[in-house]
């Protein structure tokens, strides 16, 4: 099922894009200023380990955190410490010749970190204050679950400079975000359901499908997800822009999905992923390759959970990430860590035969939009 489209009818690209700089102005102007403290204080921890970024990416983590307590804090229980051993050796054979194997049995795995929520009421009864200790509880399922691996690496780090701080801190640092999540599901309510026309109906039906299946807590990510990484990764290209336009390089990643869906692809294997040979007129992948020799950019097709660290961080390079709504946060985040500079288009619409579809249709972006962010015209 296509949870989210961007193809309304009676609206534009120019409309989704305009309202998501305007819902992330709302959000900044709201309480960026109340952050400030946490962000301050944050920076100072960070700086003599890593170089820091502009404030409003480390906003962007703090309402991360808030997401993610909102979404899963309930089931953090399911995690069993006693089995940690075993989650990460799976998670590290993941991407090993055994992977279906692997896959197979974290299917079983998340379905039981995910199957069992506790009762909201009573878990916010017993935890009215959120502590260290539930944030502890919350990235070991997150890091069980393999479904979050860059924003568990930041994650880590807000951790470990958290325990530096008072429980009063600690405290009012977990409700300024947390209220801030609720604010940010109120604009995305009455600003972007228009445009998750079926997210309703595939949550509430999706789990029979995905039943003991590896993926079935990354297709359940709620409203709230879709909500923080339509609008704040429009906020991320914000915060980056300059410096993605002052690169040596630009590549172009896109994924699978947007390859013709009536033969196999035929690209070449390179270093960088798979690079079109044009076999196919009708192909998306196809136009922006040829896009790409026109105006002097890369472009290459990446399967799911392709790394880009077969790039050379030494080369002053800005990549440009397509992909599903979903994902527009965490491919930021990863490119970050590997020493890129990043910029992202949304996919039109889920097309995904792994996750959405029971066969694959080919995904589309808005041209324009693309060549807006490499030539800055």
């Amino acid at each position: 099922m296509i949870t989210y489209n961007l193809n309304i009818d009676g609206k534009t690209y120019d409309d989704y894009y305009s309202t998501l700089k305007q819902l992330g102005k709302m959000i900044i102007d709201k309480d960026y200023n109340k952050s400030k403290k946490y962000i301050d204080d944050f920076k100072v921890y960070i700086q003599n380990f890593e170089k820091l970024r502009d404030d409003k990416y480390y906003f962007i983590e703090i309402m991360l955190i808030g997401v993610l307590f909102d979404e899963y804090i309930d089931y953090t229980p399911n995690y069993k410490p006693y089995l940690s051993f075993f989650y990460n050796f799976l998670n590290k054979k993941r991407n090993s010749k055994f992977k279906s194997q692997i896959d197979i049995i974290r299917g079983k795995i998340n379905t039981s970190l995910y199957s069992i929520k506790n009762d909201k009421s009573n878990y916010k009864t017993k935890f009215t204050n959120y502590s260290l200790d539930d944030f502890y509880r919350l990235i070991k399922w997150l890091d069980a679950t393999y479904d979050f691996k860059d924003e568990v690496v930041r994650l880590k780090i807000w951790y470990e400079f958290l325990k530096t701080k008072s429980k009063d801190y600690v405290s009012f640092f977990f409700d300024f975000t947390l209220n801030h999540v609720e604010y940010i599901k109120k604009l995305g309510d009455e600003n972007l359901l228009i445009y998750l026309p079926n997210l309703e109906n595939y949550l509430n039906t999706y789990k029979q499908d995905h039943y003991n299946k590896e993926d079935i807590i990354y297709c359940g990510k709620g409203f709230i997800q879709y909500y923080f990484n339509m609008i704040f990764s429009e906020v991320m290209n914000d915060i980056f822009r300059d410096d993605f336009l002052n690169t040596d390089k630009k590549v172009v990643f896109l994924p699978a999905c947007m390859t013709q869906d009536k033969t196999p692809c035929k690209c070449s294997n390179t270093s960088y992923g798979g690079r079109c040979n044009f076999c196919s007129s009708n192909c998306n992948v196809n136009r922006i390759s040829k896009l790409g020799q026109k105006y002097n950019f890369k472009v290459y097709i990446i399967e799911h959970e392709t790394t880009l660290s077969s790039l050379d961080i030494n080369k002053n390079i800005g990549i440009v990430g397509i992909a599903c709504a979903l994902n527009l946060i965490a491919g930021g985040f990863k490119a970050l860590r590997l020493g890129f500079i990043p910029q992202c288009v949304v996919l039109d619409y889920c097309g995904c035969s792994n996750h959405w579809l029971d066969k694959k249709h080919m995904t589309s972006i808005n041209e324009n939009r693309l060549l807006k962010i490499i030539l800055n015209n």
